[in-house]
């Protein structure tokens, strides 16, 4: 069975050896800069949004490591999600979910509703329009918790079965936005931050879990630096409350006339 063909059937897919550790570590270390003091000292208001008791999701900036290609347009990577989204793919969101020491099991869910209520078939009959990476910054152990996925689970099954794929740093996993999922309990005395990438098609944007947050942070500046193929991966910043331009004016502008995003001015 073709990595497509499990995806499909399954609805998720371990990725393992896809980044060097190494660079798993940068990244861990430009997060914890960060969040310094609200890791340190349980100081400082970030923007974010309490996923439970002990659980956050952290509207992280796109800056030092975080904005190396090499974590959110990793050559095997896109490979795989050309093959599951198609060639015109965008990047939808990036945050990073933390589960504290004694954060508990969240219950199982899946992260939008249906998108075709009159027709209940088509939601499960699509193609993927959305999936998350899930790139874990520590080691995910028995002890750390992980993410608990229901492979199969697109259509409205009563199954029970489930798996816990645990990951060393460097792994990653995919999920189907329509897989239903939850996040285990942390029994260790460390966080557990991964990063949250959503791709999508074109057509599709979460408008569940972004309400009071900026799906994707980063400076008109550093969107700048970034090749014209990368800038394409991150036009949802056209839209209202990001940049505020439409998405050919953006592809298309230097610094002088992308403004100051206005959800980083708020």
């Amino acid at each position: 069975m073709s990595f497509r063909d499990e995806f499909l059937a399954q609805g998720w897919l371990k990725a393992g050896g896809i980044f060097d550790p190494s660079f798993i570590d940068e990244v861990r270390t430009e997060f914890e800069r960060q969040y310094e003091e609200l890791i340190v000292r349980g100081q400082g208001k970030p923007g974010y949004r309490t996923l439970g008791e002990q659980r956050m999701q952290l509207s992280v900036q796109l800056k030092g490591a975080l904005l190396d290609p090499r974590l959110w347009a990793n050559p095997l990577l896109m490979t795989i999600l050309n093959q599951l989204l198609g060639e015109d793919f965008l990047i939808d969101s990036v945050a990073c979910i933390v589960s504290l020491p004694g954060a508990e099991d969240q219950d199982p869910h899946r992260d939008h509703g249906k998108l075709f209520k009159e027709q209940p078939e088509l939601n499960w009959s699509l193609l993927p329009f959305g999936i998350i990476v899930g790139i874990p910054l520590v080691d995910l152990t028995p002890e750390t918790g992980t993410m608990n996925i229901f492979p199969g689970i697109r259509r409205d099954s009563k199954a029970n079965r489930s798996e816990l794929p645990t990951a060393s740093r460097g792994d990653c996993y995919l999920v189907d936005y329509r897989t239903k999922h939850q996040g285990t309990a942390n029994r260790s005395n460390q966080w557990r931050p991964v990063i949250y990438i959503v791709y999508a098609r074109p057509w599709f944007t979460d408008t569940v879990n972004f309400r009071r947050q900026a799906k994707i942070n980063m400076a008109p500046e550093d969107f700048a630096t970034l090749s014209a193929a990368h800038q394409r991966m991150f036009r949802r910043l056209a839209c209202k409350g990001a940049y505020d331009m439409t998405e050919a004016d953006l592809l298309s502008a230097g610094i002088d006339e992308v403004t100051e995003p206005a959800i980083a001015r708020a």
